[in-house]
């Protein structure tokens, strides 16, 4: 059959010649009765003597049709028309990657486009189909600039038929074939991603990583050389980007990311340097005190053997008002803590020597240590790992590569409580360790109170309170249930309701918490809270028979967050709840138990996270 513009393939007419690659032609057709423009790739016709190839052709076509994804291009047809393979997709004249290639692309912008290519390819391998040809002429874009992968399967296609063309013909693009490919051994979703990971290398530098005379010269290199290193990058991002680099584009396929996301997500903190390069230029001055003296500028510890890892951190904590130090392992970082201690440790765990989990241990064990936040940073991510951080004193656990939004939440929240410890006077330094022992002496309620403290304090910004009635929303939910150190553990971790004596007792709390608080000097805005947060709406509650609106509304802002944190985690007597399930606990108890414009404030924080 011959196959040329103005002919009609199916009820396809081929208008003209859009593309012509080495296994396929790409025409831009119309389909008369639908009115519609389509992209049709012709495979070439002496496919057609193959019945075995014919029926592999409508099996992988088919795979590649199930494929629905925002970042893959659509296909809406196949067939075969007197023997002749063709593919009917989605029309998309915005061009490709390849178009936009040939000088260094910003970080910034590789990490845009790669992270939907890489949620494309790792759908497609859940679903098992296999890309075998990712370069950046299949990269299409949309007018609207979302890249599209395009050409799944038809590598493999092709590859079926290989004997029919060429005897040794290794089918894919060799400037980006990974070595498992080129010497034709089979293949899996991580010869994807070392093809993207050489993209990825194109966009950064300029050019490939591997270049030769012949197709063979550069399969020889991708199989035998060590990727070049990135000169063309700034000295402050090239160490992370070698690295993340070299383990996409690892030789051994075991070697890489487990997922091409993975990968992407490894690369994406480079790009934080250049992201808050204005703001290290707009960074805020500590402004003076009326009496001259200039405030305490919170210092910050990292801990980590890896000097891009150091810098990467640094680099994303440059919007914080703070001063920086680091230390490449455990014994320098806690001589530099014993001779002046910092406001916050950010800790590697797998340091040679001591690792993380030694240094959290004997930071704790120093009198200066006891009170200051240690935030552990670790590509460890099982749940005994996380259990081995906590043990060791860790205060929070973040997993590598980390989400720079996160970080700064998170060093945030431990400066503003290590700013709370420091203003505390020696009797409110014991009584909110004794508020965080009560926490102690349950593993199910780590973190409980100061979950409960920042939610009132986010819900009281949402309702435009004073800044010193935040502060008092804060200290009050660390410290809202401390009475609790009063009861018996039988109570407290009692996995099955309470008798009514129990719950006598257990009533009691509020009273022995307001009794324990009652010595601090900035105790007045605390008493209601610690006292009443168990009152209800209805009058029904406890110790006072408070209702509606004499409950103080401080009180009832932290009766809803400390039920709704109380629902969405474990407890003895009941596994946790969904943040949906919840609310809809809250809203049905909503005029009766709680506050009905507290729930709805909250509700309206839960729907927008």
């Amino acid at each position: 059959m011959s196959v040329a513009e103005g002919t009609f393939i199916g009820p396809y007419l081929l208008v003209d010649r859009i593309g012509r690659g080495g296994m396929a032609t790409v025409y831009r057709a119309h389909h008369p009765a639908l009115d519609r423009f389509v992209a049709i790739k012709v495979l070439p016709d002496f496919f057609a003597d193959d019945e075995s190839y014919r029926e592999r052709f409508q099996l992988e076509a088919q795979s590649v049709a199930r494929l629905h994804h925002p970042n893959i291009l659509n296909a809406f047809d196949f067939g075969q028309d007197r023997g002749v393979p063709y593919l009917v997709m989605e029309l998309i004249e915005g061009g490709t990657l390849a178009d936009r290639m040939g000088r260094p692309m910003d970080i910034q912008q590789v990490v845009r486009w790669l992270r939907p290519i890489a949620g494309a390819l790792d759908y497609a391998h859940a679903n098992g189909v296999l890309h075998r040809d990712v370069k950046p002429s299949n990269i299409l874009v949309r007018p609207d600039g979302t890249p599209v992968l395009a050409d799944f399967g038809l590598a493999k296609l092709a590859d079926s038929v290989k004997k029919i063309t060429a005897t040794g013909v290794v089918f894919g693009t060799p400037e980006y074939m990974s070595p498992e490919q080129a010497v034709g051994e089979p293949l899996g979703p991580a010869a994807d991603q070392y093809a993207l990971s050489a993209v990825a290398y194109e966009m950064l530098t300029g050019h490939v990583p591997f270049t030769g005379e012949t197709p063979g010269a550069i399969l020889i290199s991708h199989i035998s050389r060590a990727m070049p290193t990135t000169r063309e990058l700034p000295a402050e991002i090239s160490t992370h980007v070698d690295q993340a680099l070299r383990k996409g584009m690892a030789k051994a396929p075991q070697n890489r990311y487990p997922t091409v996301g993975a990968f992407v997500a490894a690369l994406t903190p480079a790009a934080w340097p250049s992201l808050l390069a204005g703001e290290r230029l707009d960074r805020p001055t500590s402004q003076i005190r009326s009496n001259g003296a200039a405030p305490h500028v919170p210092v910050v510890l990292v801990v980590d053997d890896g000097a891009a890892n150091r810098m990467l951190i640094e680099a994303c904590l440059a919007g914080i008002d703070c001063e920086i130090r680091t230390a490449e392992d455990g014994k320098t970082a806690l001589r530099m803590i014993e001779a002046q201690p910092p406001d916050l440790v950010l800790l590697d765990v797998q340091m040679p020597g001591m690792d993380g989990y030694e240094v959290c241990s004997r930071i704790r064990a120093r009198p200066r240590g006891a009170l200051l936040p240690v935030v552990m940073i670790t590509a460890l991510d099982h749940t005994h790992d996380r259990v081995l951080a906590l043990e060791s004193g860790a205060d929070d656990f973040m997993s590598k590569p980390v989400e720079r939004v996160e970080l700064v939440a998170r060093v945030r929240s431990a400066l503003r409580l290590k700013a709370l410890y420091d203003t505390l006077d020696s009797v409110d330094q014991v009584i909110f360790s004794l508020a965080a022992a009560v926490e102690a002496k349950d593993s199910l309620t780590e973190k409980h109170t100061q979950r409960v403290g920042e939610c009132a304090r986010l819900l009281g910004e949402r309702m435009n309170l004073p800044e010193a009635d935040l502060d008092a929303l804060y200290r009050g939910g660390l410290m809202h249930d401390i009475g609790k150190i009063g009861l018996p553990d039988s109570i407290l971790l009692k996995p099955a309701p309470l008798d009514p004596d129990e719950e006598i007792r257990m009533r009691t709390h509020p009273l022995i918490g307001e009794t324990i608080v009652r010595p601090l000097r900035a105790s007045s805005g605390l008493l209601p809270i610690i006292r009443h947060h168990h009152e209800r709406y209805d009058g029904k509650g406890y110790p006072d028979g408070l209702r509606g609106e004499e409950i103080p509304r401080l009180a009832r802002i932290v009766s809803v967050c400390d039920a709704y944190d109380s629902l969405i985690n474990d407890r003895p007597y009941r596994p946790r709840r969904s943040p949906q399930e919840a609310m809809a606990i809250l809203s049905s108890g909503a005029g009766a138990q709680w506050d009905p414009k507290v729930v709805s404030m909250l509700a309206s924080q839960v729907a927008a996270e």
